[in-house]
C-alpha cells in the first residue's frame, strides 16, 4: 500500500470506529473534513459568547493551549496572497469589519448567506443565523473591544492603545485575532460553541458535497470526487501534494497539469486531517532535527497509545544513574533487563501481532513543499523482530547508582552526538541541524528495515575513541555508546567479561593499556592524590593506539615507580595486576614477529581495555575506586 492510500485508509478506518470529530477517543481531534483547527497561543483567539437572541453576552480572549475547530471553503483552506479568501464562521477580528477590508467583508457574508440559504430548518440554521444577527449589529466590534478591554483606550481600526501605569503607551493589534463563537443556553440550558457542535460541522459536510460537479476519477481513491485544485497545509504552508505552475514541468508529456496526477478533494482532505492528526499527536510524531519528521502508527493503534518509539528506546532503570559518581566501584556482574522490545513501547502493548505497521519521513524542503523522503509498511511482529535485532545488536552495560550494571541500548541522537558531536563540557553538540537531521534518517530506516547502523557512523566511532584527549569531560559517555555500537561488528562479537583466550593483537594492547592506567590511579589513590589526576595511559592514549609497540616500553618505564610503591603498599592488587601483565605479555611475545605488529590498533583494542578493567574491579576485594572519568 503506498503512502496516500494508507492515509487514507487509515482516515476512513477512524470514521467507522468514531474517531473523527471525538476529541475524548482521539485526544488531539481528528478533525471532520472541510475543517481545521488552531491552537490557542493565549494572544491569537478570542472567544465571543451570545445569546439565544443574537446579543453579545461576553469576550475574553482565550487561554493559551485550547483548540478551536472551524468550517473552512476550498479557497480558504490553503490561502495566502494579498487578498486570502475568508473563512466560514470563525475568523480574523478584520473580516468582521468592512473599514478593514471591504472585499473580504462582503465575501464573508456572501458564503454565510448561501450557506444559510442551503440549510433546512433546525438547529444549525438557527444557530448561524443567530451568528448572522450578531456580527451585522453596527457596533458589533465596539461591544467586543468594549467588553475586552478596561477603563481608557484610545482605537484606531482595530489597534487599541492603553496607558500602562509607569511604562508608558501598550498598544494592541486585534486585526489578526480569530473570532470564535458560543452561544449560551442553546441546547437546554448548554452553551455551545462552533468548536464543539458536531451538528453544525456535519451539516456543513453535506452542504459541501451537494454543490459538487464536474467529477472526476481520483487517481488515490478510485472514487469519482470534484477535482482538488488547492491541497493544505500540513507544515505551515508547506503542502505535501501540490502542483507546479510552470509550464515545463509537466509540457511535452502532458496538455494541462491536471493531467499528472488527479486527486479528488474529499480525497485530499482525509489524506492531509490524517497526516496533520499524526503530525499533532506526540506518541506518533517525532522530530528529526531539520525540517524532517517522523510518523508512525498501527492500523489498529491508530494514536499509538502503546507509545512505541523507535527513535528512544526507554531505559527506565537508568533514571536514577550518574555516570559521574566515582565513590563506587564500576563494575559488577550483569543483569538481563526484561523483554528486550519492551524498552521501545513505553506504555500498555494495544496493538496485534498481525496488524500493519506505518512509518514515514517527511521533510519540508521550504516553505510551500513538503517532500515524502521515506515509507514503509510491514507487520507488527516483524517490527518487533528489528527492535529485538535491534536492541540485541546495539546494547552494553551501563552503570546505576547501586554499582550494579543493565544493559542500556543508546536513543539515536546519542549514537549521533557521540559519533559526530563535539565536548562542550556539560554536553555533547553538533551544531549542524541538516546534517544531524540527515544521519537520524539513517538511523530510523536502518532499524525499521532491519539493517545494520551505516558503516559511516561505525567508522567514526572507530576513530573517536582513539581519540580520548577530545573528550575531557564526556568521554565515559563516548565509550559507552561505542562499545554497544562496536560489539557485535565484522561478525565477532564481544562481552564485557575479560576473554583470557583472545591472542588477537589490538585485544591484548588494550588489556595492557588498563593495565598501566590502573597502576597508576592505584598509586595516586595511596596518598589520596587521586582525584582529578590524568595518568600517562590517558595523556597518551592516541599516540598508543598508533604505535603501541613504541608507546608499550615508554609507557613501561613511565609506571616503574608507581609499580614499585603498589608493590610496597597494595601487594594484593600489584600481585592481580601483574600476574595479568606477565600473561598479555607472553601473548606479545609470540606476535612479536609477526606481519604488522608494528600496525595502529583497530577498534578491537577497546574491549580488552574494557574487560580488564572490569575483570580487576569484579574481583578486587579491597574498596578501590577506578579512575573512569
Amino acid at each position: 500500500m503506498d503512502f496516500f492510500t494508507s492515509l487514507l485508509k487509515s482516515y476512513e478506518s477512524a470514521e467507522q470506529d468514531g474517531w473523527v470529530d471525538n476529541v475524548k477517543k482521539s485526544g488531539n481531534i481528528l478533525l471532520p473534513i472541510y475543517h481545521t483547527s488552531l491552537r490557542s497561543t493565549g494572544k491569537n483567539v478570542i472567544s465571543v459568547t451570545l445569546d439565544k437572541n443574537g446579543q453579545v453576552l461576553s469576550a475574553e480572549i482565550l487561554e493559551a493551549d485550547v483548540v478551536i475547530v472551524f468550517p473552512v471553503t476550498s479557497d480558504s483552506v490553503a490561502r495566502s496572497g494579498k487578498n486570502p479568501a475568508p473563512h466560514l464562521l470563525v475568523d480574523k477580528f478584520s473580516y468582521f469589519v468592512a473599514a478593514e477590508n471591504q472585499e473580504q467583508y462582503d465575501t464573508y457574508h456572501k458564503q454565510l448567506n448561501q450557506w444559510i440559504e442551503a440549510c433546512e430548518a433546525g438547529n444549525v440554521r438557527e444557530y448561524l443565523q443567530l451568528i448572522q444577527k450578531a456580527i451585522l449589529q453596527p457596533d458589533f466590534s465596539a461591544k467586543v473591544i468594549n467588553l475586552l478591554f478596561d477603563g481608557d483606550y484610545h482605537r484606531e481600526g482595530l489597534v487599541i492603545t492603553q496607558e500602562v501605569d509607569g511604562k508608558g503607551d501598550k498598544k494592541t493589534d486585534l486585526s489578526a485575532y480569530f473570532l470564535e463563537f458560543s452561544i449560551v443556553d442553546f441546547v437546554g440550558v448548554k452553551t455551545v460553541s462552533v468548536t464543539h457542535f458536531k451538528e453544525l460541522h456535519q451539516a456543513y459536510i453535506a452542504y459541501v458535497e451537494s454543490n459538487q460537479e464536474d467529477l472526476i476519477t481520483c487517481n488515490i481513491s478510485g472514487r469519482k470526487e470534484v477535482l482538488a485544485t488547492k491541497h493544505r497545509g500540513l507544515i505551515g504552508n508547506a503542502k505535501l501534494i501540490s502542483v507546479s505552475n510552470n509550464n515545463e514541468a509537466y509540457k511535452g508529456r502532458f496538455k494541462v497539469r491536471d493531467d499528472v496526477f488527479t486527486v479528488g478533494n474529499q480525497t485530499s482532505e482525509k489524506i492531509h486531517l490524517m497526516a496533520k492528526y499524526l503530525l499533532e499527536n506526540e506518541h506518533t510524531h517525532a522530530w528529526l532535527g531539520g525540517g524532517q519528521h517522523l510518523i508512525n502508527w498501527f492500523s489498529d493503534d491508530l494514536a499509538n497509545d502503546s507509545q512505541l518509539t523507535v527513535t528512544e528506546p526507554y531505559n527506565s532503570i537508568f533514571e536514577e544513574e550518574d555516570e559521574d559518581d566515582v565513590d563506587t566501584p564500576k563494575f559488577t556482574i550483569s543483569e538481563r533487563n526484561k523483554e528486550i522490545k519492551a524498552s521501545f513501547i513505553r506504555g500498555k502493548k494495544q496493538f496485534e501481532d498481525a496488524s500493519s505497521y506505518y512509518a514515514a519521513i517527511l521533510n519540508k524542503t521550504n516553505d510551500g513543499r513538503i517532500a515524502l523522503k521515506y515509507f514503509r509498511q510491514l507487520k507488527a511482529s516483524q517490527l518487533l523482530e528489528r527492535l529485538d535485532q535491534w536492541q540485541a545488536s546495539y546494547s552494553w552495560e551501563r552503570r546505576r547508582k547501586d554499582g550494579k550494571y543493565y544493559p542500556y541500548t543508546p536513543n539515536m541522537m546519542e549514537i549521533i552526538l557521540v559519533a559526530y558531536g563535539v565536548d562542550r563540557g556539560r554536553f555533547l553538540e553538533l551544531d549542524n541541524d541538516n546534517f544531524k537531521s540527515d544521519q537520524f534518517q539513517k538511523l530510523v530506516t536502518c532499524l525499521i528495515d532491519g539493517k545494520p547502523i551505516p558503516s559511516s557512523i561505525v567508522k567514526k566511532l572507530e576513530d573517536n575513541i582513539k581519540q580520548r584527549q577530545k573528550y575531557p569531560k564526556r568521554w565515559y559517555q563516548v565509550q559507552q555508546i561505542s562499545l554497544g555500537i562496536l560489539h557485535k561488528q565484522h561478525e565477532e562479537e564481544f562481552s564485557p567479561m575479560l576473554d583470557h583466550t583472545n591472542q588477537e593483537r589490538s585485544y591484548l594492547f588494550g588489556r595492557l593499556l588498563a593495565i598501566y592506567e590502573l597502576i597508576e590511579s592505584l598509586r595516586y589513590k595511596l596518598d589520596g592524590s587521586d582525584s582529578g589526576r590524568i595518568t600517562n595511559a590517558e595523556r597518551y592514549w592516541t599516540a598508543y593506539t598508533n604505535q603501541p609497540t613504541k608507546l608499550m616500553m615508554l609507557l613501561e618505564n613511565k609506571i616503574k615507580p608507581y609499580e614499585e610503591t603498589l608493590k610496597l603498599n597494595n601487594h594484593g592488587s600489584w600481585s592481580k595486576l601483574n600476574k595479568e601483565k606477565e600473561e598479555i605479555m607472553m601473548f606479545l611475545n609470540l606476535l612479536i614477529d609477526s606481519e604488522g605488529m608494528e600496525k595502529p590498533l583497530d577498534y578491537r583494542f577497546m574491549f580488552g581495555y574494557y574487560a580488564e578493567k572490569k575483570f580487576y574491579y569484579t574481583k578486587q576485594t579491597v574498596d578501590v575506586v577506578e579512575s573512569e572519568d
